[in-house]
């Protein structure tokens, strides 16, 4: 602890007073070389003093609350010249950088990601915002340090949208563990709350202590204490772990195969798949959507209105929409999945690159004037303020999480692709996207799917090693998928992830570690959201 090795390589001096704080940055394995420096100007043999400069590429930085957070250039050099004395026959650094310097590899075996929950605009949904955490905390000092952290509002892309129901200056008296579980105990302004509000500080607390997005948590329970008093009425709602009550569960959103799978036939009519395990053959879907009189090249699905209420309705009843790019690529189609509905068209100016929806039925086009959305009800689609995207820059493809925040996607600019996360906010007349870059180990991505609340799939252009890839939003290391060869594109929902090859075929796999099976004859897979 307290970083004693890297103190160990610095002068005495240095090693007591050295304070890197909790800031880290992650950088790639460095380079060394030795600078030399005239005696004249030291004024010291130069058997006793030595110059090393040290360069590398920053890859991330950890900021003092956490945030794993990418540099906007993938070209960001670090360097910095060392000063090193002899000592007792041994070099010790002399000027040790002011922040903590890891390689990627090293940070991965002393952090952790962990998620802290933060509610979105609704004030019903829980958006996960991951941090980083150092392995060798004990269970209290963690539980403390992740429930402090909810007081204020995230600082990263997530900060202005997200938003914590812990009232301003509240206090943190203690947290305690006690068996599989925990106790929490809040004072300060938290006293006058409400007991709708301490509800959803209950909410919060269960899920940033007892989630295993990443690893089994130790905590599987959480009892919340106001000024010491337990607040019995909250019982059943704190009762945290691997039974997570259906009610808790429900607040953090995943994409879900129950709507069945959509794609474009042999025909050009879309057709959609129950999940059912009866093998039901696909069917046409409603509609004018169901014909080939309208060809589309890619196809997006709305979730519907309640994706958790409808998993035993037939797929294409649950009032879904359905939006399409033409064959040319300048045109959206979009309308219901539903008897004699027709689509709708619009040409938003410029080729058509992707297609989402929200889950408030909001429709998400990227193109490559921009981003646009079309909201229900409303004829004139938003602008949407994509932050500072350079000139050269536009976005290939883009997919809203179920949770309706965020929002990922892959920027294409002179130097290449690279993924990127964003959160979206959408006012009466605007829309914006606040953005961040995530895994910058990914050459080339060209598509990308929600796998879960924690995961993408990411599909990079065909000849790359590992073409298809699980990878954290956290920033953490991406792990390879076995894909089919000559895959175009890509749909997941659950653990379903579904393929669609050249020559018109579609194939799935249920989980990364089973194998590809025949689907049937299909394009453009889609599962809704």
């Amino acid at each position: 602890g307290n970083n004693a090795a890297a103190r160990e390589y610095l002068t005495p001096g240095q090693a007591r007073t050295w304070d890197p704080g909790s800031a880290v940055t992650v950088v790639s394995p460095p380079s060394l070389k030795k600078v030399v420096v005239p005696n004249r100007l030291t004024g010291q043999s130069a058997s006793t003093t030595q110059t090393v400069d040290v360069s590398g590429q920053e890859l991330a930085t950890l900021t003092a609350s956490g945030q794993y957070q990418t540099p906007q250039s993938s070209k960001q050099a670090i360097s910095f010249p060392l000063k090193l004395l002899k000592i007792r026959g041994q070099w010790r650094i002399v000027n040790p950088p002011k922040q903590l310097l890891l390689s990627k590899p090293d940070f991965l075996r002393v952090y952790q990601p962990r998620n802290l929950y933060f509610f979105a605009p609704d004030g019903i949904t829980l958006v996960p915002d991951p941090v980083y955490v150092p392995l060798r905390a004990t269970a209290t000092q963690l539980a403390t340090d992740l429930v402090r952290a909810l007081r204020q509002r995230p600082p990263g892309y997530l900060s202005g949208v997200t938003q914590t129901s812990l009232p301003l200056h509240t206090r943190v008296l203690g947290v305690r563990i006690e068996g599989p579980g925990a106790v929490v105990n809040l004072g300060g302004t938290v006293t006058r709350a409400s007991t709708p509000v301490l509800q959803k500080i209950a909410d919060q607390l269960v899920w940033t202590l007892t989630s295993s997005s990443y690893s089994r948590q130790a905590i599987n329970s959480v009892e919340l204490e106001v000024d010491g008093v337990p607040q019995k009425q909250l019982h059943d709602a704190v009762l945290g772990g691997f039974e997570l009550a259906s009610r808790l569960s429900a607040l953090v959103p995943r994409p879900v195969a129950a709507g069945g799978l959509y794609f474009i036939g042999k025909s050009g009519a879309v057709q959609v798949l129950s999940p059912s395990p009866s093998a039901a053959p696909p069917r046409l879907v409603l509609g004018q959507a169901g014909t080939p009189l309208i060809p589309m090249t890619s196809i997006a699905v709305s979730p519907g209105t309640d994706e958790h209420s409808i998993a035993g309705t037939s797929p294409g009843t649950d009032e879904r929409s359905i939006a399409g790019i033409s064959a040319n690529g300048r045109t959206v189609y979009f309308g219901a999945l539903a008897k004699r509905a027709v689509l709708g068209s619009w040409r938003p100016g410029g080729r058509i690159t992707s297609l989402s929806w929200d889950s408030s039925g909001n429709l998400w086009v990227a193109t490559g004037n921009g981003i646009w959305l079309r909201r229900p009800g409303r004829k004139a689609p938003v602008a949407v303020d994509n932050g500072s995207l350079s000139a050269g820059e536009r976005v290939t493809a883009l997919r809203v999480a179920p949770d309706g925040v965020r929002i990922a996607m892959i920027v294409r600019g002179k130097t290449g692709s690279q993924l990127e996360i964003g959160a979206v906010m959408v006012g009466a007349h605007t829309a914006s996207i606040q953005r961040t870059p995530i895994g910058s180990g990914i050459p080339d991505p060209v598509q990308l799917s929600w796998y879960n609340p924690d995961n993408l799939i990411v599909l990079a252009r065909p000849g790359s090693a590992h073409p298809l890839q699980e990878v954290p939003v956290s920033g953490g290391e991406p792990t390879p998928i076995g894909a089919e060869p000559h895959t175009l594109s890509i749909a997941t929902a659950g653990s379903q992830i579904v393929a669609g090859l050249r020559g018109g075929r579609l194939v799935a796999l249920s989980g990364p570690d089973g194998s590809w099976e025949p689907l049937g004859l299909g394009q453009a897979p889609a599962y809704p959201g």
